[in-house]
């Protein structure tokens, strides 16, 4: 079988036992690159061929002696392009960024290094990261490999289609907003969003009392392959890498869980049916299972919160271009693209008193949400509101006005989970009659990824989806 088509956990096997060597899966990996990435364009900025596969000759040597680093071991991993990579550019897509290239690694790609992966090259992504699709200006679209003219959402968009495509058995991805989560569904893979701090330090806001809302981890075809680089990379543990077997969530959950369902969007407006029909199926599977399910309203004032979610995305863009010097922003002002550039303007008319309410409002959800799942373990809602999302639907060319009543209507779920801190995922479960996925997501109280992995793996065993392949997998597809 092609090792490309396999998840990472069974050719981590595969490689530990001698059954494939590090370089005939580099071999692999790269020759499926070629063939399907000059159309998706997943990967944005690929390494040296034979630079990749003097690397797999060192992993395959180090075996032969005895020394594998760690489950990871040989796996080739692509890395969004908001992650520092040392030596291998990291644009941010933007054209700002175009020439950087840093000299270190960013800690979960350090952690992801030390375990065996070899990074291969970095996934596209929309510009810093701020749109729920990625078709950045300077790379271009990625195109869908289940269907080319959908999006394949974001902002870790490239990252989820190089996993649905093979292009990489595992892929790094951040979550400032749904980044994750949103192309897991779009992508029909497995995407998780860690605990704010669990996978990574915090990193500074414009407001003190508001922590970070950005996480990182990766995309994948499995469950165990996303619960096994959680055990690499979550901070709270502070092993070593090579130890993470020992740590790692491996079993389904084996106590009834309670459920609350919720189906109406943040902003109270319409959902579409088929994100209505895919959450709905999933309580029914739930059930099935012998969890308790019952449906609930937002327990705070979900439309306030809402604006003031997208009121606190804009600021931190202004908030980043007031920091720069006079050249500096005038640059910024001269080369980002039209939705980067209007989300600082929207955001420089607002006045304090509303930016202290959105404080407020973030701070009483995140309150609010503690309370709640101190009642309830888990809680079910869509990923999006809209479906399809078209390509060129949200590009950042788009009048800025129009744009950002489409995005607001579309991320209508997930920002809660990054202003609150606590897990959550999106579990491919649900196909439509045209075999499009749509991911359903649930979260989970603050610190209870654990639980989340364990629920995952029950309904992985309860309905699989690691066997679906999208048709634009095909090699000979043009």
């Amino acid at each position: 079988m092609d090792p490309t088509e396999l998840p990472a956990h069974a050719l981590s096997a595969a490689i530990h036992a001698r059954q494939l060597s590090c370089r005939e899966l580099m071999h692999a990996t790269l020759a499926r690159i070629a063939a399907l990435n000059p159309v998706h364009k997943a990967i944005v900025s690929l390494r040296d061929e034979a630079e990749l596969l003097r690397e797999a000759d060192a992993r395959d040597a180090q075996l032969q002696r005895g020394e594998a680093m760690g489950w990871m071991h040989g796996l080739p991993q692509a890395i969004k392009d908001l992650a520092l990579t040392a030596g291998l550019r990291t644009t941010l897509g933007s054209p700002l960024m175009k020439d950087f290239i840093p000299k270190e690694d960013g800690l979960m790609v350090a952690r992801m290094k030390a375990a065996g992966a070899i990074v291969i090259g970095k996934t596209n992504t929309p510009e810093f990261g701020l749109m729920d699709v990625t078709e950045p200006l300077a790379f271009g679209p990625t195109l869908n490999p289940w269907r080319r003219d959908l999006s394949v959402g974001g902002s870790s968009g490239g990252s989820a289609a190089a996993v649905a495509a093979g292009l990489a058995p595992i892929a790094h991805g951040s979550d400032g907003g749904g980044s994750i989560r949103f192309p897991a569904s779009c992508c029909g893979v497995f995407g998780f969003k860690p605990t704010r701090g669990r996978t990574g330090p915090l990193l500074p806001t414009f407001d003190p009392r508001l922590p970070s809302t950005v996480v990182g981890h990766v995309l994948t075809r499995s469950v165990r392959d996303s619960a096994l680089a959680f055990a690499i990379a979550d901070s709270a543990h502070r092993g070593r890498p090579d130890e993470a077997k020992h740590r790692w969530v491996r079993q389904p959950i084996r106590r009834r869980l309670k459920v609350a369902l919720i189906s109406l969007p943040l902003h109270g407006q319409a959902l579409a049916n088929a994100h209505l029909q895919a959450v709905e199926q999933a309580a029914g599977l739930l059930q099935e299972l012998g969890h308790q399910v019952q449906p609930l309203a937002w327990p705070f004032d979900a439309p306030a919160f809402h604006e003031a979610f997208f009121d606190r995305w804009a600021f931190g863009v202004h908030a980043q271009m007031q920091m720069l010097s006079q050249p500096e922003r005038a640059r910024f002002e001269a080369e980002v693209e039209p939705w980067t550039l209007g989300l600082a303007r929207h955001a420089s008319r607002l006045s304090a008193a509303r930016m202290e309410a959105v404080v407020q409002q973030c701070l009483l959800a995140e309150a609010r949400m503690v309370a709640f799942h101190a009642e309830w373990d888990v809680l079910l809602t869509p990923v999006a509101a809209a479906h399809p999302l078209l390509l060129g639907q949200h590009a950042p060319d788009v009048e800025f006005a129009r744009l950002l009543d489409s995005v607001k209507h579309n991320v209508a779920f997930t920002p809660l989970q990054n202003v609150s801190g606590q897990p959550a995922m999106s579990v491919p479960l649900h196909w439509t009659g045209e075999s499009l996925p749509i991911g359903v997501h649930l979260a989970a109280a603050h610190g209870k990824d654990e639980t989340l992995f364990e629920l995952a793996y029950q309904l992985e065993a309860a309905r699989p989806w690691g066997w679906r392949r999208p048709p634009e997998t095909n090699a000979n597809a043009s």
